[in-house]
């Protein structure tokens, strides 16, 4: 027999065993308790169950004594009339002042010296004429090549316009009376090469002659009060001043600096690192890192619109949030320029972060920045 057939017929024998022999273990069931029960009429209950009679009290009351007449108040005697006030006294009348002592005369005080008059100081009015501040390039143009029609392999310095151009050098030979040399030579014009040159010299090479970045011009001094004309002199010589001699290197210096200045560049800060001009891949840059966060609404009338935005950056390369301006619009109008506005600052400020990557040695050159916010192409101004 296998396991599941024991278990099964000892299951089976378990039960018929509950079965047949389950009564002999229960407890025996509690006795019935029995009580005797009188069985009463109607009347006999109303008898029972009606309340006894109470006993009547009896409560000897006592009659009040009769109250005593009041006794009859005597009368009030009249009042004693007052006695008659005395006339007052009158009060004498106060004895005068005695009249006050006349003040002694007042002692005349000297007349005071007077003072002399503070002898004026003469203060020259013209102030000293501050020391000359020579503004000289910051450095000096790199030698170019003269241009020249050749190109050889050694230069040829250039020739008197009235000499002719020759392959070989000569030298002018002139009929010389004196000579005692026997020899007789053909009178003869000196000749030189063409003028060369290593390389060839481009528009690009040249130097413009212009500094990289100047200072800013100083301040005009505030002219002075003209000083009142002193009196002539009894007599008075006529003496002739020289002239000082023409500075040929600072009128060189002083014909750079009046060409640099005349050239419209506009004067940076100078406590602002100019550097030199943005290259179109930084102004990219800018440009893209601020595009990333624009969104124009296509179905609106905002996406026709092209805006202007000016602002002003620190240099650390955060936006000033207060500068940020509309300069100019086109293509709408109303709440249209208003939308594509808000959009293009929410672009600027939400893509700047910690600060949009620029140089620090230009900062003069993008302080003050100009984005033209076009739905057909944006561009850095």
């Amino acid at each position: 027999m296998n396991t599941g057939m024991k278990i099964s017929a000892a299951g089976h024998a378990a039960l018929v065993l509950f079965v047949l022999f389950g009564d002999l273990f229960r407890p025996n069931p509690d006795p019935v308790e029995v009580a005797d029960v009188s069985i009463l009429s109607e009347a006999e209950f109303a008898a029972l169950s009606q309340p006894a009679a109470l006993p009547e009290a009896t409560v000897d009351v006592e009659a009040p004594p009769t109250p005593e007449p009041e006794p009859t108040p005597e009368p009030t005697p009249p009042a004693p009339e007052p006695e008659p006030t005395p006339a007052p006294t009158p009060t004498p009348a106060p004895e005068p002042a005695p009249a006050p002592e006349p003040a002694p005369e007042p002692v005349p005080q000297p007349d005071p010296v007077p003072q002399p008059d503070p002898v004026p100081q003469v203060v020259d009015p013209t102030p000293p004429a501050p020391a000359p501040v020579i503004v000289a390039p910051e450095r000096s143009t790199r030698p170019v090549p003269r241009p020249a029609p050749r190109v050889a392999a050694e230069p040829v310095a250039p020739q008197p316009e009235d000499t002719p151009v020759g392959e070989e050098v000569q030298q002018a030979v002139t009929e010389d009376a004196t000579s005692d040399t026997a020899v007789e030579q053909d009178p003869q014009e000196a000749t030189a090469p063409e003028e060369t040159t290593t390389e060839i010299v481009t528009e690009a090479e040249q130097p413009s002659g212009s500094p990289t970045a100047s200072v800013r011009p100083q301040a005009r001094p505030n002219r002075p009060a003209p000083a009142p004309e002193p009196e002539p002199a009894q007599t008075e010589t006529a003496t002739t001043t020289p002239e000082p001699a023409a500075d040929p290197l600072a009128d060189a210096v002083a014909d750079a600096v009046a060409s640099a200045l005349s050239g419209g560049t506009t004067t940076p800060e100078p406590d602002l690192p100019v550097g030199p001009p943005m290259t179109g891949g930084e102004k990219d840059a800018l440009r893209v890192a601020v595009q990333r966060c624009w969104v124009i609404d296509v179905g609106s009338q905002s996406a026709n619109v092209t805006v202007v935005v000016g602002m002003e950056m620190e240099d650390t390369g955060r936006v000033v949030a207060d500068s940020i301006r509309m300069v100019s619009s086109s293509g709408g109008a109303g709440s249209a320029v208003d939308t594509a506005f808000r959009a293009a600052q929410r672009a600027i400020l939400r893509c700047q972060g910690d600060g949009y990557d620029l140089p620090a040695e230009k900062y003069a050159q993008w302080k003050e920045i100009e984005m033209v916010f076009d739905p057909s192409g944006m561009r850095l101004r």
